[in-house]
């Protein structure tokens, strides 16, 4: 009989001594810190969020342009002054953060779409300058890209974070060979990595990359396959740039396909659907200012639910043009306003 008691209570002991171990064990353990997004925007009327870059006019201040945009927008795109991506979050924790994030920004009743970027020109790759000769699979440079997209969720709080801006550019320029260390296929590893991590440290941050639909530098389509690569249950958001007018053969809106954009939800089904930028040339070699507003009228046609697209996120490129030569702006430089911006003001008070 004693025996058997001591055989019935040693089990017990064990059980009662490993739940004190583990009691322990997690009073011990630093508390994992959990950020809430600094914005809580309700979705308007309209079903979708409309955004644009504030470029000043001319005689006009950061502060002036701003605060115009928010009379039509909720949104608008972070980058810095443009910042590399390891010097974002001290800007957006000093004096030019709050100065643009908390005054311009979310002072005037906006969000932030905070931006963090890996490329630099010609397609090189940024680095911090005493990393010398990085490449995408090198562990140093991948640690210092996700312990900044951290840090810049640390000081922005953002709800909208894109951790890499037109990535399919890489794609495009260095491809996915194995024994490349810049292939693509080493960023698709680093971005569903970092993608945890934020989520772990802000679980309500929609967090996705940004793709471009054009190669604009070769006036042709981008290479859609490239969304096969991704894990779709780790993009929270299907989010592109635009200018269809670059490709060869696109000279008014009415020549864009019907599933110019739709043709990407084949490989992400029932994602949302957003434009970081947006952008169609008020230049009369593309239709002069109908045609502008043309494009912005048949996108918000196009990309409805009842064509089984949820359009979360219109964002034009900029609010006025950004010199003489550029005619994408929605406004003139010298303030005056084009066809396209009354379209978007009518836009901005539809019910959709």
């Amino acid at each position: 009989m004693v025996l058997i008691r001591r055989i019935f209570i040693l089990p017990v002991l064990i059980i009662i001594a490993l739940t004190i171990i583990f009691i322990f064990s997690r009073l011990n353990q630093p508390e994992v810190e959990v950020i809430k997004p600094a914005d809580s925007p309700e979705n308007p009327d309209r079903g979708f969020f409309m955004g644009v870059l504030p470029v000043p006019g001319d005689g006009q201040s950061f502060e002036e342009a701003y605060s115009q945009a928010a009379q039509y927008c909720e949104f608008t795109p972070v980058w810095g002054r443009p910042t590399p991506f390891y010097s974002l979050a001290g800007e957006l924790s000093g004096s030019w953060g709050r100065e643009f994030l908390d005054r311009n920004i979310r002072g005037n009743g906006m969000f932030p779409l905070i931006h963090v970027s890996f490329i630099g020109p010609n397609v090189t790759l940024v680095a911090p300058p005493s990393m010398k000769n990085a490449t995408l699979n090198s562990p140093a440079w991948r640690e210092a890209y996700k312990q900044a997209v951290l840090d810049v969720v640390k000081s922005s709080r953002p709800l909208y974070l894109s951790i890499g801006n037109e990535v399919n550019r890489w794609y495009e320029n260095h491809g996915k060979a194995d024994n490349n260390p810049n292939g693509f296929q080493h960023f698709v590893s680093l971005y569903e990595e970092i993608y945890d991590a934020v989520k772990r440290l802000s679980p309500e941050t929609k967090v996705f990359c940004t793709f471009a639909r054009e190669i604009v530098s070769e006036n042709r389509e981008a290479d859609l396959t490239v969304l096969s690569m991704f894990n779709p249950g780790k993009m929270d958001l299907l989010v592109f740039t635009s200018y269809p007018y670059a490709v060869h053969g696109i000279n008014r809106p009415s020549d864009i396909p019907d599933d110019y954009y739709s043709e990407a939800l084949r490989y992400m089904p029932g994602k949302l659907f957003g434009f970081s930028e947006l952008g169609w040339p008020s230049m009369e070699a593309f239709g002069g200012e109908q045609a502008q507003a043309d494009f912005i009228i048949q996108i918000v046609g196009r990309l409805t639910r009842e064509r089984g697209i949820n359009l979360h996120l219109l964002g034009w490129a900029w609010l006025h043009d950004l010199n003489e030569n550029d005619y994408i702006g929605l406004i003139k430089r010298n303030g005056e306003e084009k066809l396209a911006y009354a379209t978007w003001k009518n836009i901005s008070g539809l019910i959709r």
